[in-house]
């Protein structure tokens, strides 16, 4: 067991200010028509912002798995409680960090919603700010995401959720037997965020593995922040299931430490950071959970199992350094995450 109250037993947090850009799809950006396709081609992306009701969620939950979606957590969110009672927090609250310009996240939203796919649907998303995917599909480079439904006729069993004009372009594309291709607007913002727990920087990391992971009841063998990213990146959304929601209460803990937001590495896209005489340089793969002000609070964060410290078959961690530089990646893991969702949709 580990109590940590005013500070913790590894010290004090190492909060720092974030300024960058941070990137986001939400209602605003991807319109009424695009969200209506979201909540249908990505069901549980969007599930916990209290619009059950809307009939595109209605037809969205009919088409992936019953009940599925409103068990759905969210990585180091908190409780299933409402936000203001220290509960989750919604989708709003949560973005992928640029590593380039112009909100360039080296395609880390894409590839979360490429996580919460339906497996009735066959999709993919793409993200046109990668010069690859722009040539390859012959459009002009901009900061969109391209949702690419391979077969149009898929969307017409909810086509009452579309505007006429939408709904017209999906019985087109059908007719022809084509694919259905929608460009989705996304949200860069200029953001400057303090109290920030920031798990890309080396001091961040040794509070983070010294504070959760050396004092646990149960020995893990691992040496360093790097040896647990397996927990930290495990494939289920939320990176919990109802045997382990360790991320649920490391969330919540922080939220009544005071921590305003966290950087925490994707698991859904490799990951990297690069370190310059010990300053980071370079990174891509990351993402952020705003918390937001809130009351401090005594908390006991208490933890009984051991971390993962395996990576799934064909995932591994690459340290590198030298000549002043140093650093690691974590390799495979989008490639991974792609065929476990292939294999699901074969799946009876």
């Amino acid at each position: 067991m580990v109590s940590m109250r005013s500070e913790a037993a590894a010290g004090r947090i190492p909060l720092t200010t974030f300024k960058g850009q941070l990137r986001q799809i939400n209602a605003a950006s991807a319109g009424s028509d695009g969200l209506a396709v979201l909540r249908l081609c990505v069901p549980r992306f969007f599930e916990l912002d209290g619009a059950a009701d809307d009939a595109a969620t209605c037809a969205a939950n009919r088409a992936a798995a019953p009940m599925a979606a409103r068990t759905t957590f969210r990585r180091y969110s908190g409780k299933v409680r409402a936000p203001e009672q220290g509960g989750q927090l919604p989708r709003e609250r949560y973005f992928s960090v640029a590593s380039g310009p112009d909100g360039d996240d080296a395609g880390v939203l894409a590839e979360e919603l490429n996580a919460y796919r339906s497996l009735r649907i066959p999709l993919q998303f793409f993200d046109l700010m990668r010069d690859e995917v722009a040539v390859a599909l012959d459009t002009p480079r901009g900061c969109q995401v391209l949702l690419f439904v391979h077969e149009a006729c898929a969307l017409q069993p909810f086509a009452a959720t579309f505007s006429a004009a939408f709904r017209a372009a999906v019985d087109a594309a059908a007719t022809t037997r084509s694919p259905f291709l929608l460009s989705l607007g996304t949200t860069v913002v200029d953001a400057e965020i303090g109290g920030v727990l920031d798990l890309r920087l080396p001091a961040a990391q040794r509070w983070f593995f010294a504070s959760f992971v050396q004092c646990g009841m149960l020995p893990t063998p691992a040496r360093c922040f790097e040896d647990v990213l397996p927990e930290l990146l495990a494939l289920a959304c939320g990176g919990s299931t109802p045997d382990n929601r360790r991320l649920q209460a490391l969330g919540e803990h922080l939220r009544a430490r005071g921590v305003r937001a966290l950087i925490y590495p994707s698991a859904r896209c490799d990951v990297a950071v690069r370190y310059r005489d010990g300053a980071l340089v370079a990174w891509h793969g990351w993402n952020l959970v705003r918390y937001g002000p809130a009351p401090l609070r005594d908390s006991l964060y208490i933890d009984l199992g051991a971390w993962e410290t395996q990576f799934p078959p064909s995932v591994e961690l690459r340290r590198y350094g030298g000549d002043g530089e140093e650093g690691w990646r974590v390799c495979g893991l989008r490639v991974w995450n792609h065929s476990v969702h292939a294999m699901r949709r074969r799946l009876p």
